[in-house]
């Protein structure tokens, strides 16, 4: 049978594989070997993409860390609204690969890291938000997003609608009453509003002209 002139493989063909592959057996299972058999290659085929296993997980964790699109938002959409909508977007993504989680903080992307922080301060500056409050705002909502991703859980798995055990009141009185008190949110629901809660900080630190379109409180919020 003649060989096919062009590799049935891309990049992106090997990284989706990769996280497939991550995802079934954790890293600990994972070799070059193994993914090329899965492939149906050679382990050297996989070299022709990526020089190292190392190349392969940066690769693999830019892909983790490109979340979907966040629905359009309506026109106007407060600059809060946007940030939280985009943070809420990228934990859901890591989340969904929590076998990759660790490349996600052991190869951070930080090629074209400039020009991603260039977008953001100026969508902030074109929104009234002074530069003094960019640093904040970037460092500040990338730590609680990847953080808030890493752990893949919060409060919310603990209630009584949530995903994950509930604390016996016997012997943990207090927590329970606090998650009652909290009501049937869903785990991004409240991802939002430990968002929003930080963000309120920096809206409150900027001048009234520009900050007068804050957007409202939540229903799940005034609870």
């Amino acid at each position: 049978m003649a060989r096919p002139k062009k590799s049935i493989l891309t990049p992106e063909i090997v990284v989706a594989a990769a996280i497939a592959m991550i995802g079934e057996g954790g890293l600990e299972t994972f070799s070059m070997p193994k993914l090329a058999s899965a492939l149906g290659v050679r382990a050297p085929s996989l070299y022709h993409y990526f020089a190292s296993k190392d190349a392969l997980f940066a690769a693999v964790a830019r892909t983790v860390l490109t979340p979907d699109a966040p629905t359009a938002l309506p026109p106007g959409t407060h600059w809060t609204d946007y940030l939280v909508a985009i943070s809420v977007a990228l934990r859901r993504t890591i989340i969904a690969h929590p076998h990759c989680a660790p490349l996600v903080v052991r190869y951070m992307p930080r090629e074209n890291i400039f020009d991603e922080y260039e977008q953001m301060c100026q969508f902030l500056a074109a929104s009234g938000v002074p530069a003094r409050l960019h640093v904040r705002i970037v460092d500040g909502m990338t730590a609680l997003t990847i953080g808030a991703a890493i752990l893949n859980e919060n409060a919310a798995d603990y209630t009584a609608h949530g995903d994950g055990p509930t604390p016996d009141p016997d012997t943990h009185g207090a927590l329970q009453t606090a998650l009652v008190a909290i009501g049937d949110v869903t785990s991004d629901e409240l991802f939002e509003t430990f968002l929003r809660s930080y963000l309120d900080s920096i809206v409150a630190a900027i001048p009234e002209t520009a900050a007068r379109n804050a957007p409202a409180r939540r229903k799940h919020e005034d609870g």
